[in-house]
């Protein structure tokens, strides 16, 4: 029995226990809510730095703002020598492989603040180079910069045209301010942008090419000025700007030859700019012909981030205080390469390391943000393989219609109707491949990107990374090319526009969070937790690596994305499944995987288009490199469910693991050839293997799944090393020499040299096989020497003999080949000389 004294304790005691219990609640909350504020102010802190940048990768240069609605920008120029029609035509504006430069490249870029390219044009005798520079301030991105220069490439004496504009792509208001026809400025306000100057300032070396003497009545532009004129056009009709000046300058050109006709007016005076004066104009141009050298800036100021006194902002942001502002970033961007990648201190000459710094360069100078519909055909969506509708498409690169259906043509009359529609919009923050060719966003291209761009700035690779989870609908598709809006459709022919939810794509953006962890893991001596001064930096140095030095941060991107990657593996298992009992197959498990979208001589949604296959395509298929993919995924989540502590899926995809790798051995190694190969059904309904050497038999080992002791992998070795079959001077060839078809038909995977697939052969010797011990430990070290030395060397070569760096290179003399400057994959080569992988 209790004493009426102990009660009143007990009591007290009760109380008190209470009480520290809703103390911890509230501490709890509170917590929570620094976190959660120090997460926004993170977010906030990143979408600042990175809110302008030269987004516009498809133009020789751009800018833009990280929004739907946006102020663009853009360059554009064109010799003034001759007075025929080939002058407008030649006006450049887009990346051309057309336009035949002798080269172009982004030299320095680091993908925030600070960029600087050259780009020789030949036909124009000129030299442009434009420096871009970002300062920090304000509430809208701050203000930036970019200088235009010119030189003279030959003796020619050239005389150039160049015009800047700045169009809206949104809601806002643009005047001009022409009281210094030598330093007009714009004002403007938008939305996103708030209250904005943009000034452009001359040069007092400039000068005007020399033109003759003209009659006293003849009234034409001053060339010493800057000319300017306006446009009002269709909001979806802003980005079209090269044809909106080649349609004016012809109308210009013929009014004043109609008008002054003895002497006509030399070129330079034909080709400008009228007054083309509008009320609500949301498109101005800027031009000033001049003869070269020649130098002019264009400075943007920001409302929020400007003081009261215009012309102090503008001056420390122009002229001589420019060019200090960017020699500083371009020594910096030096150092930091150095540091980050140590090129010099691995014995690397300066002509070398030059030409590392340009892919890198390149790559960062080929971010984009896009935003716009896409065309997406979800006939065949959720429709079971019983009911044998497998591709929908037309294609014109075989003899006859190749869609197939189960592999059985009269079913194909059974086929839903084709049936596209518009989706979206959608936004994407995004790599590209190649500039003139591919500027838009990959799937497979894109995680090979992320693999150089998160080692140089880790926090914008997972940004990107966030944009494209973001893009995984609710079943766990994405579509494989991001073809976002009207500017973007008009590179693509009209059939490769629609995409199609029951297709598949490599999905290498696993890679690169794998690579996250594995930095995550290097740097978990410096995580911290909840530091504001790491979540809210505006410091750039700090900003790149936030989510390496804060766990708080670590944890809600990956919690973030997790879900989305679950989903998309799922989704694989679900639509790309492949029959592992037809023809009297025997495995251990049920795993094995089939691409769809199959055609006599393409399979595209494997990403090796060409590659060959089994022929005719039969439903009964087994992929060897999808299967791998899927395994490299279960890995994948296996090590984020690690991080995140989800034991129950951490058990999960370790049996996933083991199953997948039992159906390689069991279904895919064919001891007859000695080598794992794909499978299909003959004529009499038995399975066999379809034996094509090449990268198709290297998916397994480069993807790490092989152990050192693997009884497969010293074959596969001997395979990568012999001349006769993938072994060359410049890298490993993408199909077998002995292989049928070797060279033969589109040749695109058939022989060429992939720096993407050399790359993860390399990295997978360097980090699984190299250095420990085993039955092959000696030849994979002298695989990896000597193929690491012939890439570095080819692409090197290639580059100063042509300029560029190529999409594919020959198997047979090492000559670059198809799409340049193709700076997406084939930039890995800097991580390779790097050796970090």
């Amino acid at each position: 029995m209790i004493s009426g004294s102990n009660r009143g304790w007990a009591s007290v005691f009760r109380k008190q226990a209470v009480l520290s219990l809703l103390a911890l609640l509230l501490l709890s909350i509170q917590q929570a809510f620094a976190s959660s504020a120090a997460m926004v102010q993170a977010h906030a802190a990143g979408n600042q730095s990175l809110f302008w940048g030269t987004y516009r990768p498809n133009v020789y240069f751009g800018t833009r703002t990280r929004s739907a609605d946006t102020l663009l920008t853009g360059l554009m120029w064109f010799g003034v020598k001759e007075l025929s029609g080939t002058t407008l035509q030649n006006i450049r504006h887009t990346c051309e492989q057309g336009d035949d430069l002798s080269g172009y490249a982004w030299q320095k870029h680091d993908g925030r603040s600070f960029g600087s390219q050259e780009i020789a044009d030949n036909l124009n005798h000129v030299s442009i180079k434009t420096e871009y520079l970002k300062s920090p301030g304000g509430e809208h991105g701050g203000d930036w910069a970019v200088r235009v220069s010119g030189r003279e490439l030959d003796d020619q004496a050239p005389a150039v045209s160049l015009v800047f504009y700045v169009a809206l792509d949104g809601e806002g208001d643009l005047k001009v301010d022409m009281t210094d026809p030598k330093t007009p400025v714009l004002r403007g306000r938008t939305p996103e942008l708030g209250d904005f100057t943009l000034s452009i300032v001359d040069d007092p070396n400039n000068e005007p090419p020399n033109t003759k003497s003209y009659p006293p009545h003849y009234e034409l532009p001053d060339l010493s000025s800057t000319l300017v004129t306006r446009f009002e056009v269709p909001r979806d009709q802003v980005w079209k700007t090269k044809e909106i000046l080649q349609k004016h300058l012809l109308e210009e050109g013929q009014r004043r030859l109609n008008t002054y006709s003895d002497p006509y007016p030399d070129p330079a005076h034909v080709f400008v700019v009228g007054d083309n004066d509008v009320g609500d104009a949301n498109l101005i141009m800027f031009q000033k012909t001049l003869a070269p050298p020649f130098k002019f800036d264009v400075t943007f100021l920001s409302g929020s981030a400007s003081g009261e006194d215009y012309a102090a902002d503008l001056a420390a942001l122009s002229g001589p205080f420019l060019r200090e502002k960017l020699d500083y970033a371009s020594a910096l961007f030096d150092k930091r390469f150095e540091d980050t990648f140590h090129l010099r201190a691995k014995g690397y000459d300066d002509d070398k390391v030059f030409f590392a710094q340009s892919l890198l360069g390149n790559m960062m100078g080929g971010l984009g943000y896009f935003h716009g519909t896409s065309i997406v055909d979800r006939a065949l969506e959720g429709i079971e393989e019983a009911e044998p509708t497998d591709f929908i498409g037309d294609s014109d690169d075989d003899d006859e219609d190749l869609d197939y259906f189960d592999g059985d043509k009269d079913k194909a009359k059974s086929r839903p109707a084709p049936a596209p529609k518009v989706e979206g919009p959608t936004s994407l923050f995004t790599a590209v491949p190649s500039r003139p060719f591919f500027p838009r966003g990959f799937l497979w291209d894109e995680g090979f990107h992320q693999l150089l761009i998160g080692k140089w700035d880790n926090d914008i690779s997972l940004d990107i990374l966030s944009h494209w989870a973001a893009l995984i609908d609710d079943k766990g598709w994405v579509a494989r090319e991001q073809i976002l809006g009207d500017e973007a459709r008009s590179k693509v022919p009209q059939e490769f526009q629609t995409q199609y939810p029951h297709f598949a794509n490599p999905p290498t953006l696993i890679m690169s969070f794998m690579a996250y962890m594995e930095r995550l893991g290097k740097g978990s001596q410096n995580l911290h937790s909840g530091q504001d001064q790491i979540t809210s930096s505006s410091d750039i140095d700090v900003l790149r690596n936030r989510h390496l030095y804060d766990k708080d941060l670590a944890q809600s991107f990956l919690n973030g994305v997790y879900p989305k990657l679950k989903r998309q593996y799922e989704w694989f298992r679900e639509t790309q499944w492949g029959d592992t009992t037809a023809g009297g197959r025997k495995s251990r498990s049920e795993e094995g995987y089939r691409w769809r979208g199959r055609q006599q001589m393409h399979t595209l949604t494997s990403g090796l288009d060409d590659y060959p296959r089994s022929m005719p395509p039969h439903a009964g298929e087994l992929h060897v490199d999808l299967l791998s993919w899927v395994a490299f995924y279960a890995k994948t989540l296996k090590a984020i469910a690690v991080e995140l502590e989800q034991e129950k899926d951490v058990e999960t995809f370790d049996q996933d693991v083991k199953a997948l790798l039992g159906s390689l051995e069991d279904l895919h190694w064919d001891p007859k050839s000695r080598s794992f190969a794909d499978l299909s059904i003959d004529e009499k309904g038995r399975s066999f293997h379809v034996v094509h050497k090449g990268y198709i038999s290297l998916f397994p080992m480069f993807l790490g799944l092989l152990p050192v002791d693997s009884p497969q992998l010293g074959s596969i070795l001997d395979m990568m090393e012999d001349p006769a079959q993938l072994w060359t001077s410049y890298g490993l060839a993408s199909l077998s020499k002995a292989d049928q078809y070797y060279g033969t038909g589109e040749n695109y995977w058939r022989g060429p040299i992939w720096i993407n697939i050399n790359y993860l052969v390399l990295s997978s010797l360097y980090k699984n096989y190299m250095s420990t011990p085993g039955p092959h430990q000696e030849q994979t070290q002298r695989i990896y020497k000597n193929l690491r030395h012939n890439i570095i060397e080819n692409v090197h070569k290639e580059y100063k003999r042509t300029g560029y760096v190529w999409e594919q290179y020959s198997s047979q003399d090492g000559e670059g080949k198809r799409s340049h400057p193709f700076t997406g994959w084939t930039a890995l080569v800097t991580l390779i000389m790097a050796e970090q992988y």
